[in-house]
């Protein structure tokens, strides 16, 4: 290998970290195993090899070739497409870009939509997602609330994270044409969109309706499953926020291995196909064998995950999302409370949904838990 410039050690040191993370297991004596990377990889190892020589170089600033390959993938053009480290710096980014003053976000929701707001000393108001009305929106209100109080953004969820509900095309292109009419900006976080088997779809950027108030966000992280390597993207069809944007930026946040990943993903069907097959089942399976507890209601999701509630009787009797995710941990069973998103109290969790035999180990354990509080599974 050529000698390292100086200057790109560092980049070299961190594309290395992040490999280790990877795959810890290829590295002996601080070098790396290819034979043993050529059996995680099989036909795969001739280009990490040859991508591995990439590391000693800085990435590319403007990530051309991942935001040409997101470009494809979505029918958009190259120049609507910004990468970053993760969905969570494009949100970020936009909100510090566009700095509104007064902002209404549909909720429960990611908790992270409010801080990146309060970066910038915004007037947060909540447009409530009703249990009455299944977590579902009610557009003649929301639309109603977006008339009557010139917000500068609004920002929604879809698929929503916690409730794993999912607005069609049709629905959001109503909320963005009543945007578009007060000159509001929408921001629209897909970052869990891929897991719905219509989801591209029926994705907002197919919309026919002027998009220079529109933002969409997406993340590689959920679906394709590789969170330690933080890469996002976002959408956008306004020159003057392309600008801003980019100046404020900062260069080289997405390394090369993230890159390489992002640019394999996107091409390998076999594995979207599986994934969407096995989501499309296991949700189902989940919400129908859930719902045979008596002691908590389930909701049904469009997603890879599923929220419920302990009932009102149990509720008041004690037992609260804390005391159910304890019991969960202690057979090794990690559950998500949900007490902590906005208008959801401590009756709430969420499951994630993942193969058969973990799904049926969750669904037992609940059972179990339920029994110890004195009421059976309906169907025993």
């Amino acid at each position: 290998m050529e000698k390292l410039k100086l200057e790109n050690l560092d980049i070299l040191k961190d594309n290395i970290i992040q490999l280790k993370k990877l795959f810890p297991q290829v590295f002996v004596e601080e070098k790396i195993d290819f034979q043993m990377l050529k059996e995680l990889l099989g036909e795969n190892i001739d280009i990490a090899k040859e991508s591995f020589d990439k590391l000693v170089n800085y990435p590319d600033p403007y990530c051309i070739e991942l935001r040409k390959k997101i470009a494809e993938f979505n029918s958009v053009n190259m120049n609507n497409i910004i990468v970053g480290n993760g969905a969570t710096e494009i949100l970020f980014l936009y909100i510090r870009a566009l700095k509104p003053k007064k902002v209404l976000i549909l909720a429960p929701c990611f908790a992270e939509y409010e801080r990146a707001l309060k970066s910038v000393s915004a007037n947060i108001e909540y447009f409530e997602l009703k249990e009455s009305d299944n977590f579902y929106p009610n557009i003649i209100n929301l639309k109603k609330e977006i008339e009557n109080n010139n917000y500068d953004l609004l920002l929604l969820c879809n698929p929503n994270n916690p409730t794993g509900k999912f607005l069609k095309l049709a629905e959001t292109e109503e909320i963005l044409k009543e945007c578009n009419k007060y000159d509001t900006k929408l921001f629209i976080d897909e970052a869990f969109i891929e897991f719905l088997e219509d989801g591209m779809k029926e994705s907002i950027i197919n919309t026919e309706e002027n998009k220079k108030n529109l933002f969409v966000t997406r993340a590689f992280t959920k679906f394709f499953a590789i969170p330690g390597l933080r890469l996002g993207y976002g959408m956008y069809f306004d020159k003057e926020l392309e600008k801003e944007i980019s100046e404020k930026k900062e260069p080289w946040s997405v390394n090369n291995i993230a890159e390489m990943a992002g640019l394999t993903v996107l091409d390998d069907t076999e594995y979207i196909e599986k994934t969407l097959k096995w989501i499309a089942e296991e949700k189902v399976y989940m919400y129908e064998k859930l719902n045979e507890i008596s002691g908590i209601k389930v909701y049904e999701t469009e997603v890879n995950f599923i929220t419920g509630k302990i009932d009102e009787k149990l509720f008041s009797e004690g037992l609260n999302v804390k005391i159910l995710r304890e019991k969960m941990l202690e057979h090794g069973i990690l559950i998500r409370d949900a007490s902590n998103f906005k208008f959801l109290d401590e009756r709430f969790f969420r499951l994630a949904i993942k193969d058969r035999e973990s799904n049926d180990r969750v669904i037992e354990m609940l059972r179990e838990i339920f029994r110890e509080k004195g009421v059976k599974s309906f169907n025993e």
